[in-house]
């Protein structure tokens, strides 16, 4: 069971395990994992609720947030610098008319309100895990963008500038940010995702699911958001795996949403979907 967000070491074990008699089951984390299944589940819903086999919009987003956060980053470190520094600088996949594109990271900001909190949402790379393979020809539009607070983009942006040609450009990104953003332990996950489309009389409808999850304690320990969610979706996996026999390479896209969103690790950290 495998929690990497890089896409293209994610390649090079597909290629390793593509003959394996064990399962390897892959990208089993938050994002790409838990979200990928989510948005899932809610394509697969919306085409038999309405009987359609082609939705107009897929869009699922995450956001590893501090509870505060100040001027000029807006922002505190909830998990791995170099992963931000990484999801930041490579290029992300998605779906655009259908057909599965490269787009560069922090292309296309936007902003969204969530449970009535404003964030600013942009393009980063690996959360998508294969669903731009798996839908293709089936979902016009389809992304995973990073949550962020208002302001933390347009710093990052100040950060890049005169890195995106270099070839050490995400360990200059890593240090730049480490030496003026603190790690934080008191962390929320914010996740969001929608699909939107016509029925078969062409009426638009749009159907979104948003989640909040906040530090717990499990026993003595006090554990952040981030390795809550992380880790039961990495448990998750490794039941499904166990109890499965399955071989070879599991990605996101060949797991039942049904069975794992309503697992009996998930549902205590996510709740019912």
């Amino acid at each position: 069971v495998n929690l990497t967000e890089y896409v293209a070491e994610t390649t090079e074990i597909m290629e390793l395990a593509k003959d394996a008699t064990t399962g390897f089951v892959l990208q089993t984390g938050l994002a790409p994992g838990y979200i990928n299944i989510l948005a899932n589940h809610l394509f697969q819903k919306f085409c038999s609720d309405f009987e359609v086999d082609n939705v107009d919009k897929l869009e699922f987003k995450v956001g590893a947030l501090t509870d505060h956060a100040v001027s000029p980053h807006y922002y505190g470190f909830t998990w791995s610098p170099v992963g931000v520094a990484t999801e930041y600088l490579k290029d992300t996949l998605v779906l655009r008319d259908f057909k599965k594109t490269r787009l560069p990271a922090l292309s296309e900001r936007a902003s969204i309100i969530i449970d009535g909190i404003t964030y600013e949402e942009d393009l980063t790379s690996g959360g998508a895990a294969n669903l731009p393979d798996a839908l293709a020809g089936k979902v016009s539009s389809l992304d995973y963008k990073t949550l962020r607070y208002p302001g933390h983009y347009v710093w990052v942006e100040e950060q890049l500038a005169g890195l995106r040609n270099t070839s050490e450009a995400i360990a200059a990104l890593q240090q730049k940010m480490e030496a003026l953003i603190p790690h934080n332990e008191d962390d929320r996950i914010i996740l969001y995702a929608a699909v939107e489309g016509k029925d078969t009389d062409g009426t638009m409808h749009r159907r979104e699911i948003s989640k909040r999850i906040l530090p717990q304690t499990i026993g003595r320990h006090k554990l952040r958001a981030i390795q809550i969610t992380t880790a039961v979706c990495l448990l998750q996996s490794a039941q499904l795996l166990v109890e499965s026999h399955c071989s070879g390479v599991v990605l996101q896209s060949q797991i039942d949403p049904k069975s794992f969103l309503n697992g009996n690790f998930i549902v205590p950290a996510f709740g019912k979907v």
